[in-house]
């Protein structure tokens, strides 16, 4: 029921407007929306649900099918952007600057996209198999082995992970992982032997499927600002069967180490734009545009940083879970070489057009590939 009412929440507050009370108290306003989700999905009979002591009579009232058409109706008087932010609850300075970017057909197709959630999950490969994960999920989904990654598996038809997801997960057989985040893994191209940083490193997702995928062989140094969140990185990898990990309580954006890396990961924080489809809570959190410049400066001091720590010959990967070119292409043509860009294996479209490194660069839609959004660069530092 919360998914569905975050889903629908612009529309309930634009028909509060249409109907004069767009200014009712926050409280009430959460029980319209849910109200205004039942209304929706499960016709007015399912109001009764609603606590009645939270809505009035008269705002209840509003849930009538010719106010709903009268709505609908008013969406379509709207400018194309502001009927795409209202009917998706996305939010409005988001489908703006997708509009800079992208056509208009394909900005609708992606928000619509986003409101579906696809969900994927890694074989923890360093105690199981592909395989015996795969018999054991059929039980209760349509499982799909992925084309790309083989340790990943598609759960077909489903929006949230079914029980027995969550009960292999505490037994740290598999873990729910977008395929975005694999791709970043992947594209860093782990082996045993090598020693790799990873400079934004908690929860430690990322940094789990690297050591899947060097076999608990390579050495890595695992770095987060957040003692919170390292904690629970140390609870995942250790509930994993992770080896072979140091973890540094620092700031990456200043962190000074005597070690150079092969490689270097910068999943950076960022505004989690792309994630809008995986947490519908963000359409709310995301509504009013936030401080994208401090997120930038952030992104371009840590890059900076990271790439005095790779050795040479080796590789770095730059990525954020955000559609935004300016925490992707922007960042990238003002901190590297663009000939010295490498998407040779990556998966996803060229970047978005008009930067120097566009078609050195990868993104990933979920329109087009079923993902979170995500911003790839790879650098080789030869």
């Amino acid at each position: 029921m919360a998914r569905k009412a975050l889903l629908k929440f612009a529309e309930a507050d634009f028909l509060l407007k249409l109907n004069g009370a767009g200014r009712l108290p926050l409280r009430r306003k959460c029980a319209f929306r849910v109200a205004y989700a039942l209304a929706v999905s499960s016709g007015t009979h399912a109001l009764a649900r609603v606590e009645s002591g939270l809505l009035s009579g008269k705002i209840k009232s509003l849930l009538t099918r010719r106010n709903l058409e009268a709505l609908h109706s008013a969406l379509t008087r709207l400018s194309p952007q502001e009927r795409i932010a209202i009917a998706y609850s996305f939010p409005p300075w988001l489908v703006r600057k997708l509009a800079e970017r992208l056509q208009p057909s394909e900005v609708e197709r992606l928000v619509r996209a986003c409101s579906r959630r696809t969900v994927w999950v890694r074989v923890n490969e360093l105690k199981t198999s592909v395989q015996k994960v795969s018999k054991a999920l059929e039980k209760v989904a349509t499982v799909r082995e992925d084309r790309d990654f083989p340790e990943l598996l598609e759960l077909v038809g489903v929006e949230d992970p079914p029980f027995e997801v969550l009960k292999l997960a505490e037994r740290g057989l598999l873990i729910i992982q977008d395929k975005g985040s694999a791709a970043v893994a992947h594209a860093l191209e782990p082996r045993a032997g090598l020693r790799v940083l990873d400079a934004a490193a908690a929860p430690g997702v990322k940094t789990s499927l690297i050591q899947q995928l060097a076999g608990n062989e390579a050495e890595v140094v695992a770095v987060d600002a957040s003692r919170g969140r390292v904690e629970e990185m140390k609870e995942l990898l250790s509930k994993l069967g992770v080896r072979n990990v140091h973890i540094v309580v620092a700031d990456s954006a200043s962190l000074k180490l005597a070690w150079k890396f092969e490689r270097v990961l910068l999943d950076a924080p960022c505004t989690n734009s792309g994630a809008i489809s995986s947490d519908p809570a963000l359409r709310l959190a995301l509504w009013k545009e936030p401080d994208v410049d401090r997120y930038v400066k952030l992104q371009t001091s840590m890059l900076k940083n990271s790439l005095q720590h790779l050795e040479i010959g080796g590789l770095l990967v730059y990525s954020t879970c955000s559609l935004l070119s300016e925490e992707g292409e922007k960042v990238v043509d003002a901190t590297l070489q663009p000939e010295r860009l490498d998407p040779s294996g990556m998966i996803g479209e060229n970047g978005y057009t008009g930067f120097s490194c566009s078609s050195r660069v990868r993104r990933l839609f979920p329109h087009l590939h079923r993902t979170t959004g995500f911003f790839l660069a790879r650098y080789k530092n030869v």
